[in-house]
């Protein structure tokens, strides 16, 4: 990798075929970018076009979709959600802006077709760039259907600014961590 090592991202599939994702494919304007598929054993994957900067990713649970977040001036650089089909000849292919302000390391997977996210209430104007902005901002936690893009609010007991989200089957919940406070906080699913 050498000198774009800062570029790429070591990002496992869920299948195994793809063991990271670089950000040095070619460069398409200032709000357009060419991700690369590095494979396992050197494959030659087709690459995906995202738009924006600040790329961050994660994988669906059954690997061949790409939640990921970018920033760009047609969103007055806050983060916007993406999900784009990424497993063989189909990558790249159905990418759909999901139309939420967040980053994709605000969100989980409940399954391969529903997404939970926690939303700022508000972002400032350039905090893509700088999400240390939306530290101390409050979160709504959202449930998104990532093939039809509705959503549906989840109400929260309290006033929360989400680090970590998981999910836990085998209690139905929706299991999280706030930035400003300690403690392990759940929502019924």
């Amino acid at each position: 990798m050498g000198e774009n090592a800062k570029k790429v991202s070591v990002a496992w599939s869920p299948n195994n075929q793809v063991i990271a994702l670089s950000r040095t494919g070619q460069v398409l304007g200032d709000d357009r970018q060419e991700i690369l598929f590095v494979g396992q054993n050197k494959e030659n994957f087709r690459s995906t076009i995202v738009e924006g900067r600040g790329f961050e990713s994660q994988w669906s649970p059954d690997g061949q979709q790409l939640l990921y977040s970018v920033f760009s001036a047609r969103s007055n650089y806050k983060p916007e959600l993406w999900i784009v089909n990424a497993e063989g000849d189909d990558i790249g292919t159905g990418r759909k802006l999901l139309n939420i302000n967040t980053w994709s390391n605000k969100c989980t997977f409940g399954n391969d077709r529903f997404i939970y996210c926690a939303v700022p209430a508000e972002l400032e104007v350039g905090s893509g760039f700088a999400p240390a902005l939306a530290k101390t901002t409050l979160d709504q936690l959202w449930k998104i259907d990532i093939k039809t893009g509705l959503k549906s609010q989840i109400a929260v007991e309290g006033s929360h600014t989400v680090e970590q989200l998981f999910i836990d089957k085998v209690n139905e919940k929706l299991l999280f961590t706030d930035a400003n406070l300690t403690g392990l906080y759940s929502v019924d699913l």
